[in-house]
């Protein structure tokens, strides 16, 4: 009986025509945990995943089994091969769908990546209501996962594409970014921008324009280097939520990874010990990271983003293993570093811990900076010595432990990887831009071993006489010159804080007054000293900035990334 049931259902379909759904061929879909899904299509033809249509028409896939999407699990990337559009994808279920158009700019193939609502989904439909040619979609793969969510563009073309992030008209030198509205209001919120120009002949700076819901709009240019940067641009220091991005100037050489951003919850154990370095979550806990910045974003970065009253912390988005402590007044930072640099840099205290009421009202420094072997020194003493080191003090340890700049192992601290830079809210804004750049060219010392070797080499290559002046210039400055490498460090950042061309002013003009106004009898020295060496301040200067130009794009006045307009 049932083979005749059979038979005559055939016979049916044959003179009659019937759909039943049958396999996509060529087109592998795997769930979050790797298995693959049947996928089922009425249509025949769909072949090896290649799905042609015409104006107004639907093609329907059905998943099997179904999806169940949850956070952390709720992306699809899907690979295409080839795309002749505009074609609109929707993920649907019994209760919600969910409806995107595919990307306008992947018809040479690429991985397009959206984000779903958790639900359970049935299935996806693609449909087509403008033009009049036939439309098609190949994909080889699609892949549920946590995936990046960004859009790449690399050699002229777009090779990854993310839903939030959807460029929707390119010309020559322009392209417009639609951003996804999200619901975060933080102002900590906003726009990834990962760079770096594979050549290392500098290209012109990028324009950049944002655009909000309204008629707010903010320009600004950015600068690339030969090294990857990660610049965020936040909400709150752009003053609205941008809606749409355009920029201008991208070429070949350049590789952008653009995506949005919000700030990541961490938690992250600092490993405290028992004893003196063991700290209380002051200002705020290490579970909350620093902020990825340039410098001019730390310079600009409004006040009243800060998420403490006191102080904020940034990473550098050129070199991220240099951490940024702006502060809002010299009291707080004083509270943080001024021990610090008295163990590490004064001259007549270095190497020994001093209690506050000998040197708090001793002459210390605006700005800061310490490397991971300084740092680790000093945390170590306190706990040799069972130094009662204050709060802030603590903390500072806890968050540079939890950050990388130093480890902690069996109650012993240990050079990581970096170091610190800080400066201060109640210097004025061009003082606080002329010592961050000072501090930055040590943080650049810090993380570049090419350009140590640089300065070394420059340094033995100077004169008994020139070097003679360094030293004493450092001293007269309260700096150790018994320490060389903080002799060598200084030199190069003295060197660089401003631009070659000024050098001779600052030092010959600028300090050389300083220095006369309590040691007049050194004049005829310096007069000397600066006849026989003319260029003893340029030459230098222009080497230094020569290397660091080619090797990492940068120089005095291009450190700051990020120009505004």
């Amino acid at each position: 009986m049932q083979r005749i049931w059979t038979i005559l259902g055939l016979v049916l379909c044959f003179g009659f025509g019937c759909s039943r759904d049958v396999p996509v061929e060529g087109f592998p879909f795997f769930d979050q945990d790797g298995k693959r899904i049947t996928l089922f299509v009425s249509s025949p033809e769909v072949k090896e995943g290649s799905f042609l249509l015409k104006q107004g028409q639907k093609r329907e896939v059905k998943f099997s089994p179904s999806l169940q999407l949850g956070e952390g699990s709720n992306r699809v990337r899907l690979k295409i091969a080839d795309y002749r559009g505009p074609i609109s994808i929707e993920f649907f279920g019994e209760k919600i769908k969910y409806a995107r158009e595919l990307p306008p700019f992947l018809s040479g193939g690429g991985y397009f990546t959206i984000e779903l609502p958790s639900s359970r989904y049935e299935g996806f439909r693609l449909w087509s209501d403008k033009g009049n040619e036939p439309l098609a979609v190949s994909f080889q793969e699609g892949r549920v996962g946590d995936f990046p969510l960004y859009t790449r563009f690399e050699d002229g073309r777009f090779l990854e594409i993310a839903s939030s992030f959807m460029p929707e008209s390119m010309d020559k030198t322009r392209i417009v970014f639609r951003l996804e509205a999200g619901n975060d209001p933080s102002p900590l919120r906003g726009v990834r921008l990962q760079l770096v120009n594979k050549e290392s002949v500098p290209s012109a700076p990028i324009r950049v324009t944002f655009f909000g819901s309204g008629k707010e709009r903010k320009t600004l240019t950015i600068r690339t280097r030969p090294i990857p940067e990660d610049i965020v641009l936040y909400r709150g220091w752009l003053g609205f939520s941008p809606l749409q991005v355009q920029m201008e100037g991208l070429d070949r050489r350049i590789v952008l990874t653009a995506s949005l951003f919000n700030l990541p919850t961490q938690s992250i154990d600092a490993g405290g010990v028992k004893g003196e370095v063991s700290s209380p979550v002051f200002p705020f806990p290490p579970s909350l990271p620093p902020l990825p910045a340039d410098l001019e974003t730390v310079l600009s970065f409004p006040q009243d983003v800060w998420r403490t009253k006191e102080m904020e912390v940034f990473r550098w988005s050129l070199f991220p293993e240099i951490l940024i402590f702006d502060t809002k007044d010299y009291n707080t930072q004083k509270e943080l570093f001024h021990r610090l640099a008295f163990y590490l840099e004064k001259k007549g205290y270095r190497g020994k811990l001093h209690p506050e009421e000998k040197i708090w009202d001793l002459h210390g420094y605006n700005a800061h900076n310490y490397r991971g072997e300084g740092l680790a020194s000093f945390f170590n003493e306190a706990i040799k010595t069972n130094f009662p080191l204050n709060p802030r003090e603590r903390w500072l340890a806890d968050y540079l432990v939890a950050y990388g700049i130093v480890e902690r192992r069996s109650g012993t601290f240990l050079p990581g990887r970096g170091g610190l830079l800080s400066i201060s809210r109640e210097s004025s804004d061009s003082h606080r831009r002329f010592l961050l750049t000072h501090e930055a060219f040590h943080g650049v010392y810090y993380v570049s071993k090419p350009f140590q070797e640089v300065v070394a080499s420059l340094w033995k290559a100077l004169s008994p006489e020139e070097r003679k002046y360094w030293l004493y210039l450092l001293s007269w400055l309260q700096y150790d010159p018994g320490d060389p490498y903080l002799v060598v460090n200084e030199f190069q950042a003295y060197l660089l804080q401003q631009p070659p061309n000024q050098a001779d002013r600052y030092f010959k003009e600028t300090m050389l007054k300083r220095i006369l106004e309590k040691n007049p009898e050194m004049e005829g020295i310096f007069k000397e000293l600066f006849e026989k060496h003319p260029d003893m301040f340029l030459k230098p200067a222009l080497r230094l900035q020569g290397f660091l130009e080619k090797e990492l794009g940068i120089s005095s006045s291009t450190l700051t990334t990020v120009v505004l307009h």
